[in-house]
């Protein structure tokens, strides 16, 4: 009996998984406060405050998370594919999410016969690693 050697044994990659990086947006020169605050249902507490008392990013992912559920406008079948993943990491509050489930998100939930959206995983995946607005990151995964 022999043994594979391990070079050239592939193990499966895991599954990638995406985010949004506050660092990145400020490798890109974008504040993740702005961008964030700008997507605030009215139902959002720090919508009562002015806009330079919002200092957290987090805090404010984590507010947009918990008010945003019940606001129907949030997403939009007719928003840009880019916009829908990013409030629907808004709505995860930010959680590393499979790729699998953001392309479920765009193509079962969010398309329509008058606006079909057709991706692949791969495709999917090419749009977010170009991405210079949002600040998507992929999350590093173990292997298996």
């Amino acid at each position: 009996m022999t043994t594979p050697d391990p070079e050239t044994t592939e193990q499966p990659e895991a599954p990638p998984k995406y985010q949004v990086s506050f660092e990145r947006l400020g490798e890109l020169k974008r504040s993740a406060t702005n961008l964030v605050a700008e997507r605030r249902p009215a139902s959002c507490p720090s919508r009562q405050k002015p806009d330079h008392e919002l200092t957290d990013a987090q805090k404010l992912v984590d507010e947009v998370a918990e008010h945003c559920a019940d606001d129907e406008g949030f997403i939009r079948t007719e928003m840009p594919v880019q916009e829908i993943v990013f409030r629907t990491l808004l709505a995860r509050r930010n959680a590393p999410t499979l790729l699998g489930d953001l392309l479920y998100e765009l193509t079962d939930r969010w398309a329509t016969p008058v606006r079909p959206i057709t991706l692949t995983e791969e495709g999917l995946a090419r749009i977010l690693d170009a991405d210079t607005y949002y600040g998507f990151v992929r999350v590093p995964t173990g292997g298996g």
